[in-house]
């Protein structure tokens, strides 16, 4: 924890001491991806985002237990559930990327398969806003049965723009996954998002999200302290002013 602490300060501490003289905080956005149901790696996560108050947008398969999971979520402040895919099942075709929709897929059938996940949220008390693609797969198909439905998408690396306002990506992630999970190194994640930072303040772009993402079920020890270590550092943003829960108290 300690040397973690020290990297940050000596990495990162001097871009947001930048950012504070010019009278700004970075916008970090959490999302962790991939929950299925309550697990003790999930209650870890959320007590980090309890005790450093740090608002988390967790991304759920529709096929796992929505229901536990939005009982867990609601005892913590600023935990919202969004959509992550249908099944989280790889259906690209060989030699392509990895993801749920392809060039197959009519937006009729997209539309109806979002339907269905929109159905099991809500069922389970959970008025879900946003939608997290597996792999970050953002397939033209998909796009525009998300747009049939209102929803936010949630991918990874791009910046929001005009064209997308309701767009919220991920810049940072936690873990490398070749040739198997693993924490991707404090050095290596830091110096990414301090090249994110500066890039922003160079361009005036203050309110730009940064996005942190996790992935609670394959942390290692590593990736739990380093986390801890940044949480304590740089607190999150709310995605949403108030997580939609229905009949939540």
């Amino acid at each position: 924890m300690l040397l973690n602490r020290l990297l940050i300060a000596v990495l990162v501490g001097p871009e947001l001491a930048r950012w504070k003289a010019a009278g700004h905080w970075p916008a970090l956005w959490w999302r962790d991806d991939d929950a299925r149901q309550p697990t003790p790696a999930l209650d870890r996560l959320l007590a980090l985002s309890n005790r450093f108050e740090a608002p988390l947008t967790l991304a759920a398969v529709p096929d796992g237990d929505i229901a536990a999971l939005a009982k867990a979520c609601r005892q913590v402040r600023g935990v919202e559930l969004a959509v992550h895919g249908f099944r989280h099942q790889n259906r690209a075709p060989p030699g392509q990327a990895a993801g749920e929709v392809n060039d197959q897929d009519e937006v009729a059938d997209v539309v109806l398969e979002l339907g269905v996940a929109l159905d099991v949220f809500r069922r389970a008390g959970v008025l879900a806003t946003l939608f997290v693609p597996p792999w970050n797969n953002v397939h033209p198909t998909l796009r525009k049965a998300l747009a049939l439905h209102g929803l936010g998408l949630s991918g990874y690396g791009e910046r929001r723009s005009q064209d997308a306002p309701a767009r919220i990506d991920v810049h940072l992630d936690l873990m490398r996954w070749k040739p198997r999970p693993r924490f991707r190194g404090a050095a290596r994640f830091l110096l990414r998002a301090r090249r994110l930072l500066a890039e922003r303040r160079r361009a005036g772009l203050w309110d730009e999200p940064l996005g942190l993402l996790s992935h609670h079920l394959d942390h290692d020890a590593d990736s739990w302290r380093f986390l801890e270590a940044f949480l304590s550092t740089v607190t999150p943003i709310r995605r949403l002013e108030r997580p939609r829960f229905l009949n939540a108290s």
